[in-house]
């Protein structure tokens, strides 16, 4: 559902600005920060081929679905909620020359317009976090997936209670209505038919990006507020350093979690 979304926060971040901004500090088109890294990591352990048929949410602006095409020759279909990501993502396909193997469209993660047990993989870098209701979109993929098929994702997660104040900052910070708990992940994956084949701590990788990140941001000061206004560039180091102490303080981290339909 849409009301499961904050889309007000979601589209100010995720609009054609953000997402420039958002584009520039990353230093790819991933628009996620697990990145690479975790990207060749869940290739691996899922077994990708050029017969794999993959669905993957929250797709953003198609950065994960043209690398995971360009590295195992995949077909993908990428899904999110904000129109200007699909249409741009699409864009950026052609582009690429990519139309054939890549292609996305605007849907609701809780509810996918497809036919169960269509896919060999479902795929996610970093969106769950956005969605207020995790175990749908969990239940939704056990749905789609083919008995054997894999559910492959990263996400922001919680990893100790907060106050009120400081968990309320770092959720708008992310655009997030609230996070899981690495063990909610692992109960509801158990509860929607998965067995989890491989758990990692990507905490420390978050933290060490956004601490890049943020040196980055303050690097561009002059750039960003001549561009956009000197505001835009006061709430980018706002938020980012808000998050950042999130993950120095170990209240939010980062996971990487590959499970089988059984």
């Amino acid at each position: 559902m849409v009301s499961n979304v904050r889309m007000d926060s979601l589209q100010s971040n995720y609009s054609k600005v953000g997402t420039e901004l958002i584009e520039n500090l990353y230093g790819n088109e991933f628009l996620s920060l697990s990145g690479e890294q975790s990207s060749d990591d869940m290739i691996a352990l899922t077994g990708l081929s050029h017969q794999s048929f993959v669905l993957d949410i929250g797709s953003g602006v198609g950065g994960p679905a043209f690398y995971l095409t360009k590295k195992t020759q995949c077909r993908i279909v990428g899904i999110d909620l904000i129109e200007w990501n699909v249409e741009e993502a699409n864009k950026r396909s052609n582009v690429l020359e990519l139309k054939g193997k890549t292609s996305f469209l605007v849907a609701d993660a809780t509810n996918l317009p497809f036919v169960g047990e269509s896919f060999d993989c479902i795929w996610s870098q970093d969106a769950f976090c956005h969605l207020l209701d995790k175990t749908l979109v969990l239940s939704e993929a056990a749905r789609l997936l083919k008995s054997g098929g894999y559910m492959a994702f990263t996400d922001w997660v919680r990893l100790a209670e907060m106050e009120v104040e400081y968990l309320q900052k770092v959720q708008s910070a992310a655009a997030s209505p609230n996070f899981a708990t690495p063990e909610s992940y692992l109960s509801w994956l158990n509860v929607h038919g998965f067995g989890i084949t491989s758990r990692k701590d990507i905490s420390h990788h978050f933290e060490e990006r956004y601490r890049s990140m943020i040196l980055k941001l303050k690097q561009m000061k002059t750039s960003i507020s001549n561009e956009f206004s000197p505001r835009v560039f006061e709430i980018m180091v706002e938020k980012n350093s808000m998050i950042l102490q999130g993950f120095e303080d170990r209240k939010i981290g980062g996971i990487q979690l590959v499970a089988k339909k059984f």
